[in-house]
């Protein structure tokens, strides 16, 4: 057994500076144990500082990279609300315009109904041949306009075809065969000679009845006038061509 008579001042071990107090007598086991334990303890703590100096070297780095992702989805963040406020904007806008255009709907809507029944009551007063032609697109008008349900663009287009085939007899002339009853029992065959919807006139084939169409409130109606045939032969001869061109007088009736 050894024992130190001295007193240790300070020791430097592992670039740390510690105080090392011996006690006279001390064993020399326990003195060297002391300082192992010791300098595994300053060990341990080099290491956990360059570990800590490794560690915040990543977290720094990974601080940096956080706040440029921080950055960009601020970025993302202000141009989606630049995005939201312009869609906003948009959106307005075409509120409005729908609000627009369902008051020029209701606007067209009203002209419609109001056409549909003009061109109703139009009907009795187009010539019979217009009439027939014409048939099956009055039948596709609505029977009461204030309820129909039909589109826009469907009610249109019969009332623009309507329109379109009265303008265009109007400015032709056009001459349809028929028959009629002159008396109880003797229908005759007949040619009447339309001038557009202002004026017509009727022959029969045999050269014997003549008259014209007059235009009422309840439709075409046809007044015998035997003095006519003449004249209405020689319009209906220049027609189909029989006959040379010549001004022939009839008479005309303005309502």
């Amino acid at each position: 057994m050894y024992s130190i008579k001295a007193r240790l001042g300070m020791s430097l071990i592992g670039a740390v500076c510690v105080p090392v107090v011996m006690s006279v007598g001390a064993p020399l086991e326990e003195t060297v144990s002391t300082l192992e334990q010791w300098v595994e303890t300053e060990r341990r703590i080099a290491d956990e500082a360059a570990r800590w100096e490794a560690d915040k070297d990543s977290t720094e780095n990974l601080i940096e990279i956080y706040k440029e992702e921080i950055g960009t989805l601020e970025e993302i963040i202000e141009a989606a609300e630049e995005d939201t406020s312009a869609a906003e904007e948009r959106r307005s806008g075409l509120m409005e315009q729908d609000r627009e255009v369902k008051g020029l709907e209701a606007e067209v809507e009203k002209t419609i109904m109001a056409a549909e029944k003009n061109i109703k009551n139009l009907e009795i007063l187009l010539p019979q041949p217009l009439r027939e032609e014409l048939s099956p697109l009055f039948n596709s008008l609505p029977e009461n306009p204030e309820e129909s349900t039909l589109p826009i663009g469907q009610r249109v287009q019969p009332i623009v075809a309507i329109l379109t085939q009265i303008q265009k007899f109007n400015q032709v002339v056009t001459v349809v065969e028929g028959f009629r009853e002159f008396e109880e029992g003797r229908t005759v065959q007949t040619e009447k000679i339309f001038f557009g919807i202002g004026a017509a006139y009727y022959v029969d084939q045999a050269d014997e009845h003549a008259g014209m169409g007059v235009l009422t409130e309840e439709g075409w109606t046809w007044r015998d006038d035997n003095s006519l045939v003449p004249a209405i032969r020689s319009f209906i001869d220049i027609y189909r061509g029989t006959e040379q061109a010549s001004y022939v007088e009839v008479p005309v009736t303005i309502n």
